[in-house]
């Protein structure tokens, strides 16, 4: 009898090895609405009739231990209540927003008349930043409060340090951990979706141009 107690108890633990989940690479969906009424500078206001309230779009993020790349799906053409299109685009033809943990650095990469260019990233400075008293729980994460006086104006990131990778969707960063939401009057993000798989490590690194 004990011999098949022992048995059993080392299947139980080899079956438990075996399943579990590789933490360190994987995907994740962000679901995107901007605020287009809130984002109009004084001299576009005349327009506001004109356009829709809010546009949705999609973010997806690529880790590789602390290695990040995301890329956007653009709003695209929208279409408003008196029949009128408008073309809503977000970013200057990014095609791709690179995170390095190891180096502490970010790029994005861009494509204009058929040329790509790399430029480089500054974070926001830690003395922007300040931690909050609330959490919230995104895809089963508990995230912490950090509030952040952006160049868009104060947003609220959700935050969590169970991921190996820092910062998240729509540029933001904080060297507080991965950004799974974000608030904001301008915008808000939050991840729909996280997928545990391999990531080749190419997929998040810089390209050479």
């Amino acid at each position: 009898m004990q011999r098949n107690i022992i048995l059993l108890a080392a299947f139980l633990l080899l079956g438990f090895a075996a399943t579990a989940q590789d933490k360190t690479q994987g995907i994740i969906h962000y679901d995107l609405t901007m605020f287009l009424h809130a984002s109009l500078k004084p001299d576009q206001l005349q327009y506001k009739d004109m356009i829709p309230e809010t546009a949705n779009s999609g973010e997806v993020l690529y880790f590789n231990g602390n290695r990040s790349k995301i890329t956007r799906q653009q709003p695209g053409e929208l279409q408003t209540e008196e029949g009128a299109k408008v073309h809503i685009q977000m970013g200057d033809n990014e095609l791709a927003f690179y995170e390095d943990g190891a180096t502490g650095k970010a790029w994005a990469l861009t494509e204009a008349d058929g040329k790509k260019k790399l430029t480089e990233k500054e974070h926001p400075k830690d003395d922007k930043s300040r931690a909050g008293n609330k959490t919230r729980t995104i895809l089963g994460f508990v995230c912490k409060e950090i509030n952040v006086n952006g160049k868009n104006g104060p947003l609220t990131l959700w935050v969590t340090t169970e991921l190996p990778f820092r910062g998240g969707p729509l540029h933001t960063w904080t060297p507080a951990g991965a950004v799974l939401g974000v608030d904001s009057k301008k915008f808000k993000a939050i991840a729909t979706a996280i997928n545990y798989e391999p990531v080749k490590e190419d997929l998040v690194t810089i390209p050479a141009l």
